[in-house]
């Protein structure tokens, strides 16, 4: 996209067998980043879109959204800390609202070429 942006949509379906009951949930992710050089160093910053079709409401039931930043250290790992705010409606409680600060590790392997 123009200004170096990069956008990506995730699909996702959640199947839940659970005391003798089947629900399932779709989850549609939209994710918009940005790669930001500090000299050599390079972070990516991002915001995050996710409605949720669940199946036991019968309705888009929840919207979480999300802003954080991907920051590699070295070739195989990247710390990705986050602040995400959910916006439930499908409780029995009405509109649910939660916040949560969370951190993700992520370990990036190669396996060795093998040959033919």
């Amino acid at each position: 996209m123009k200004g170096g942006f990069l956008v990506s949509d995730r699909n996702r379906a959640d199947l839940d067998w659970k005391s003798g009951t089947f629900d399932w949930r779709y989850r549609n992710k939209l994710t918009l980043e940005k790669t930001l050089s500090i000299h050599s160093y390079h972070l990516i910053p991002y915001v995050a879109f996710e409605p949720y079709y669940e199946s036991q409401y019968n309705k888009w039931s929840t919207t979480t959204e999300y802003a954080g930043c991907l920051l590699p250290v070295g070739k195989h790992v990247e710390f990705n800390p986050y602040y995400e705010h959910e916006n439930d409606t499908g409780s029995k409680h009405g509109n649910k609202q939660e916040n949560y600060v969370g951190l993700a590790v992520y370990f990036f392997f190669s396996l060795p070429k093998q040959a033919p």
